[in-house]
């Protein structure tokens, strides 16, 4: 059996909601003896494994669960309880600065609007990250990459002249250009028509097991979710068989 990328170990998320925003503040400063707030669970005891290089698809209706664990995996979360292992480092034993540089060398995320900054070109778009991090660009990654999906011809263009599978084939080169070890695709294709979105998906899936990262899309669509190697169904904060 390969290596696992990604074990997520009893994890809880809890949140606090309240009915009035000051009563957060209230609470906070200690200024009522009553309890203000109520506990939203938004993920019970959940506990999974991602092997390395693996395509996995977590599928559920809004409001399940999903997004909140894609954001653990990502470090954009912390969990109530429960520990989350990617690419072997436990994230509970990194810090806040910590975690943001992981997160940026380890991980890249495909977002359903794209996410593309419209002042600047593709190109641009897609070596952001690596400059952000103070990185250097490795050339023949890059080119290799931006030809798998079909992106040589659009480097010079903007964002608005392009189409939306053409944005988000720029979004995935994106996330593939920093080299992460995992890439975390949150309804990828939620903007895009049925045609598109079997074409993109099958780029992302091939693209992962070509520059041999491991995949991780978050969908409501159980066809979508049809293309992983593995699907884990979520609802109200635990997984369902």
């Amino acid at each position: 059996m390969s290596e696992s990328a990604i074990k997520v170990d009893h994890v809880t998320k809890v949140y606090k909601l309240y009915n009035k925003p000051k009563d957060r503040l209230k609470e906070s400063l200690g200024l009522t003896k009553k309890k203000l707030s109520r506990d939203h669970y938004a993920l019970r005891d959940i506990s999974f494994d991602v092997r390395k290089g693996e395509t996995v698809g977590i599928i559920g209706t809004n409001g399940s669960g999903k997004s909140t664990i894609m954001n653990i995996i990502g470090c954009l979360d912390v969990p109530t309880s429960g520990k989350v292992i990617v690419d072997g480092r436990d994230l509970s034993t990194l810090k806040d600065e910590q975690l943001t540089v992981f997160r940026r060398r380890k991980i890249g995320f495909i977002f359903q609007n794209y996410n593309l900054v419209p002042v600047l070109n593709v190109f641009e778009n897609i070596v952001l990250p690596v400059e952000l991090d103070g990185g250097r660009v490795d050339t023949n990654f890059l080119n290799e990459v931006v030809g798998f999906l079909g992106l040589k011809d659009k480097m010079n263009s903007m964002p608005n002249n392009l189409s939306g599978g053409q944005q988000q084939r720029v979004a995935i080169a994106r996330a593939l250009a920093a080299r992460p070890t995992i890439v975390l695709a949150d309804e990828p294709t939620g903007n895009l028509d049925s045609k598109t979105s079997v074409d993109v998906l099958s780029l992302m899936k091939t693209s992962s097991y070509k520059f041999k990262q491991t995949l991780v899309m978050i969908t409501h669509n159980n066809e979508i979710a049809q293309l992983a190697d593995r699907i884990i169904r979520i609802e109200d904060g635990k997984i369902v068989q």
